[in-house]
């Protein structure tokens, strides 16, 4: 069994140069999705994000939306879509009722 983030490790590994994502104008390599998820996933673990809990992702589409995706998978952790354009109390509702770590 492969996990989503398994596969971009795998990929970085035999085409670190080849185009990843791409979102309007810009484009990530899958080395440069690999590194950079790399590190925003220990920042997260330094934070305290294990295997299991569920980290919340507040941002509209984006280069950063996926990478942030990859982190949180690679800390072991599930993500919860936020919509930035929610009202406040809907986005509250939706953290508190799935316990989101951070």
């Amino acid at each position: 069994m492969y996990l989503l983030q398994q596969l971009l490790t795998e990929s970085a590994a035999r085409f670190p140069e080849r185009q990843a994502v791409l979102f309007k104008d810009r484009a990530l390599s899958y080395m440069d999705l690999e590194e950079t998820s790399n590190g925003l996933a220990a920042l997260l673990a330094r934070h305290g994000v294990r295997r299991g809990d569920r980290v919340g992702i507040l941002l509209n589409k984006s280069l950063e939306c996926i990478v942030a995706l990859f982190a949180i998978l690679k800390a072991g952790a599930a993500y919860v879509p936020l919509d930035p354009a929610s009202p406040a109390a809907r986005l509250c509702s939706i953290i508190n009722h799935c316990s989101t770590r951070l």
